[in-house]
C-alpha cells in the first residue's frame, strides 16, 4: 500500500454446503479454516487481477520484487487441497 492503509488478516472456521460450493470451481462442500487477507489501499486494476498469481508477475518495478510470492502462496493452497480467490 503506498500510501499506507490498514491490513487486516482474519481466521474463521466455515461450513460450505452445496449450494455455495458449486459458485466456485473446484469447491467442494464441507468444513473449511477461511483465512481473510484485506486492505484499505488503492486497489488494482482488472487487468492486474487476471495476473496476480502467476509466476514472475509484479507490479513493481525491476529489481524490486521477484513476482513469486502470490504464485507460492497459490501453490502451497492448492497442494494442501484448499483454495484461493480474490474479492
Amino acid at each position: 500500500m503506498p500510501r499506507g492503509g490498514k491490513l487486516t488478516i482474519e481466521t474463521s472456521r466455515v461450513d460450505i454446503d452445496e449450494r455455495c460450493a458449486k459458485t466456485q470451481i473446484g469447491v467442494q462442500p464441507g468444513s473449511y479454516v477461511l483465512l481473510a487477507v484485506t486492505d484499505t489501499g488503492i486497489g488494482m486494476e482488472a487487468e492486474t487481477l487476471k495476473h496476480i498469481f502467476e509466476p514472475f508477475f509484479t507490479t513493481k518495478e525491476q529489481g524490486k520484487g521477484t513476482g513469486l510470492g502470490l504464485s507460492t502462496v497459490y501453490g502451497i493452497v492448492k497442494q494442501s487441497g484448499g483454495n484461493i480467490w480474490l474479492l
